[in-house]
């Protein structure tokens, strides 16, 4: 039987580090466990929440219900295809493809969380999303209690988004299947990450997957502050995705305003990163909380501070960049 806790606290299960606790909590260290405390919470008709790494989600309060922590290892290989548990560490399997000659994370390395959590938020970096290898998932459909499988356009992926962020999500990945390659080829389009490249005397055309992935934790690691350091989620704001008549009329509010093109050729990304830090916010402090000196998307949370101090500053920012820009910023994190 599943280790079951009541009241538990959820204070180091996430990296803001807000003191809140879960009615009922359980790590689940096997499908079988995850089936268990998911049978418990529907018996006792309880709402069920899922976590990872907790590297992504702001606590506002007690969660009444259910806390299921996704612990399920495996890191399995057949040929190309890789089937990885949800439980694993996302960096550390990078890694491990690396080392197992199979390439195309290596611009999605040092993306904190867990790998369960990679498909919900479609994670991306440097060019890449996970979405472009993710060949299938198996997922428990909390509902049901029933393990089912998922193919990639069932997943309906979109920028920072997939159906597992929808407000009635049933579903708990327990495990993904990736597609890599043998073949050492590089994807070096992102404009940082080639000038640095460039800087390093690599060329990006002939950059091996080992060169990017160090250049990309480089680079991660002079902009990006440690959640363990300074408690945060990485990007607070989904950076912008808006069509050429939009970026026209914001390019006549903002001056210098950076941009580039998606694959889709139609839609034209913007940093919001950009927008905040133009407004003035960066380096910013209110109260216990305050906007990373290094990169303008990240919010801390200082010693003392609270979910509603966090929630008061993000708001203030959404308001501002608005009143400038006519511009409505959206929460990268799941606000719980």
């Amino acid at each position: 039987m599943t280790d079951i806790k009541q009241n538990y606290s959820l204070k180091e299960l996430n990296s803001f580090g807000f003191n809140y606790s879960a009615e009922f909590f359980c790590e689940g260290k096997s499908v079988e466990e995850c089936h268990e405390f998911i049978e418990f919470c529907l018996k006792k008709k309880k709402p069920l929440k899922f976590f990872g790494e907790g590297t992504n989600i702001v606590l506002t309060k007690n969660i009444e219900g259910g806390v299921l922590k996704v612990s399920i290892p495996g890191r399995i290989k057949e040929e190309n295809i890789v089937n990885f548990g949800a439980g694993e560490n996302w960096n550390e399997v990078v890694l491990w493809s690396l080392e197992n000659q199979l390439f195309g994370l290596e611009n999605l390395v040092l993306i904190p969380g867990t790998v369960g959590a990679a498909p919900i938020q479609n994670i991306g970096a440097y060019g890449e999303e996970i979405s472009t290898k993710l060949v299938s998932l198996e997922a428990i459909n909390i509902k049901t209690n029933e393990l089912i499988s998922m193919s990639n356009a069932e997943c309906k992926f979109s920028y920072r988004d997939s159906i597992f962020k929808l407000e009635n999500n049933n579903f708990l990945v327990s495990s993904i299947k990736l597609e890599l390659t043998k073949e050492p080829k590089t994807n070096t389009s992102y404009k940082s990450l080639n000038h640095y490249l460039i800087k390093d005397d690599i060329d990006p055309a002939y950059a091996t997957p080992f060169q990017v992935c160090r250049a990309v934790a480089s680079i991660r690691n002079q902009i990006l502050p440690h959640f363990r350091d300074e408690p945060n989620v990485g990007s607070f704001f989904k950076n912008l995705t808006i069509n050429e008549q939009n970026l026209n009329e914001l390019n006549k509010k903002v001056s210098g305003l950076p941009y580039y093109k998606n694959a889709d050729g139609l839609t034209y990304k913007v940093p919001v990163a950009f927008l905040i830090e133009n407004a003035g916010w960066k380096g910013h402090q209110q109260g216990n909380v305050r906007v990373s000196e290094k990169h303008a998307l990240v919010l801390i949370a200082d010693k003392g501070a609270t979910s509603d101090e966090l929630l008061s500053l993000s708001s203030s920012i959404v308001e501002d960049i608005y009143k400038k820009t006519k511009v409505k910023l959206e929460i990268e994190p799941e606000v719980i």
